[in-house]
């Protein structure tokens, strides 16, 4: 703390200038509550420009989870809020939510052998293979192997690759597809996003099955994808201490896949014999073993959530809360040096939640319901800050009646913002956010809340965590672009009218749900489907 006083020293003036540029603005098209006329005209594109400056500076060095940027990033979050006048969650000491994480590393020179007879042939990591697993634990030794078809199960169907296979203690390798994707000659769409959750499930059941690692056998394994998911994974990986993922599961390419099988076989004639034939084809190698050398580094570093709080101005509905949220980590700094200022993603969204805190605090009349403001941390590891916050609610989940996500909210055409998973959950969400829309006029477009979307958009930020609890959300996102994840997303890109018109939604929203005199509805498409 004592290194951070000068910095803040130095941000004083800062401060002091963005509190001239809250002013009032009478633009609205039709009419908004009286009470919350203030904050809607207070939200500033000047104020979130002169914000984004610092938060998306080099000074803080890509904002990290657990490194320095980030946590100056914290303080600084933690110190507006304060001057709008929040205050912590009661019941709690600090804005800052703290949690571990564990920051894992596989080393390069982790490698695997192909015993087969006296004859040992081994491959590098990022040559013929990747780890899909960067939580695991470290592993040596020789183990034996069963094959285990396209290691999938279907109970409609009643197709089950690992019934009557012996797995405890053994690899299990499977064909990287399944019995119907194998068959098509051309692809669905999407089919690497689809293959990521499969793949998961797959090492889910080998794992119940006693397995001691999995292998997919992948066709798509080729050098230039191996350079790409090698950029991916060879950075440091991050999980919660309770997500320690036992089982190591590789991504083999066709010449590893040879070498399994004594180059009897190749993985296209493989395939093929376990669709014509797929329980015959599942059986033990007794004569070949793998031998591992998975080295692993893992570290615990400290992060934080900066959960910030509005109460509510009814006695009874300040007990209830909406949760606005957006995270304001990124990826830091590459091997070469480069920062990742994360300007869009998700400091667009990160000052956006800041300016519509300060908004609510400013009206002179509070929504009947109090206001959570959460700045996630973490996303950018697999939602670990909005799961953590899930899992150790300052407001009990069954008192949080709606979740408002912004993610990238300042890149692409000018008017226009995508709404995503609004009706999943609550249909009558949805309409208070289209009925929000007729004072901001913005082109709400729902391209990617079809749930079919082959980005999966509903299921990669922080909203997620949320819905996963059965709280109505809304995921407001403008989409990627060429700088995302990218050095090149920084300030002077950003459209800050874009986000006032953006974040002035997501306020008016608010305020509407903060401010019902009964319960947000649960009517929504996913309810729909599992009353059917």
């Amino acid at each position: 703390m004592k290194q951070l006083k000068p910095l803040f020293r130095t941000l004083l003036p800062f401060v002091m200038t963005c509190s001239l540029f809250l002013t009032v603005q009478v633009t609205a098209k039709t009419p908004i509550p009286d009470a919350a006329k203030y904050g809607y005209h207070a939200i500033s594109a000047r104020n979130m420009e002169a914000f984004l400056k610092f938060i998306a500076s080099d000074e803080l060095e890509g904002r990290n989870t657990g490194d320095r940027g980030l946590n100056i990033a914290a303080k600084f979050l933690e110190s507006q809020y304060t001057i709008a006048g929040l205050t912590p969650v009661p019941g709690h000491d600090s804005m800052l939510q703290s949690f571990d994480v564990i920051e894992t590393r596989t080393k390069e020179s982790s490698s695997l052998s192909i015993r087969s007879g006296k004859q040992d042939t081994t491959f590098q990591l990022y040559g013929d293979f990747v780890i899909l697993s960067r939580h695991s634990k470290s592993m040596s030794g020789s183990y034996p192997i069963v094959f285990a078809g396209f290691g999938y199960k279907n109970d409609a169907d009643n197709y089950d690759d690992f019934k009557g296979l012996d797995l405890k203690g053994k690899i299990v390798i499977v064909i990287d597809s399944t019995p119907e994707w194998a068959a098509l000659e051309e692809k669905p769409k999407g089919l690497r996003r689809k293959m990521r959750t499969l793949r998961r499930s797959k090492a889910e059941w080998a794992e119940t099955a006693g397995a001691a690692a999995l292998l997919h056998m992948s066709a798509d394994m080729k050098e230039s994808r191996i350079k790409l998911i090698k950029r991916i994974y060879a950075r440091p990986g991050q999980m919660l201490e309770s997500s320690l993922e036992s089982i190591p599961q590789f991504l083999v390419n066709e010449n590893l896949a040879k070498a399994l099988f004594q180059n009897k076989t190749t993985l296209e004639a493989l395939t093929s014999q376990v669709l014509d034939n797929p329980h015959a084809m599942q059986f033990a190698l007794p004569e070949t073993q793998i031998a591992f050398n998975l080295e692993i580094d893992a570290v615990a570093k400290t992060t934080q959530n900066v959960v910030a709080y509005l109460q509510g101005s009814d006695s009874e509905l300040k007990h209830e809360a909406v949760v606005l949220g957006a995270h304001y980590d990124h990826v830091g700094i590459n091997a070469e040096g480069e920062i990742y200022n994360g300007a869009d993603d998700d400091g667009s969204g990160t000052v956006g939640i800041l300016e519509i805190a300060r908004a609510f605090a400013g009206n002179k009349k509070r929504p009947k319901r109090s206001l959570v403001f959460v700045s996630h941390t973490g996303e950018e590891k697999g939602l670990l800050g909005s799961k953590y916050y899930t899992s150790h609610p300052q407001v009990p989940l069954e008192n949080t009646i709606a979740q408002l996500n912004i993610d990238m909210i300042g890149r692409n055409e000018t008017n226009s913002v995508y709404i995503i998973g609004s009706n999943y959950l609550s249909k009558e969400l949805h309409q208070i956010n289209e009925a929000a829309n007729s004072n901001v006029d913005l082109n709400l477009d729902y391209k990617y809340n079809d749930r079919e979307d082959p980005n999966r958009f509903y299921y990669r930020s922080d909203h997620y965590n949320y819905a996963k609890h059965g709280i109505p959300v809304i995921f407001f996102f403008s989409g990627t672009h060429k700088d995302y994840h990218k050095p090149t997303d920084t300030v002077e890109k950003i459209d800050f009218l874009k986000m006032q018109k953006i974040t002035r939604l997501v306020y008016l929203t608010a305020w509407k749900v903060a401010n019902l005199d009964h319960d947000l509805s649960k009517d929504g498409l996913l309810l729909e489907d599992k009353n059917n």
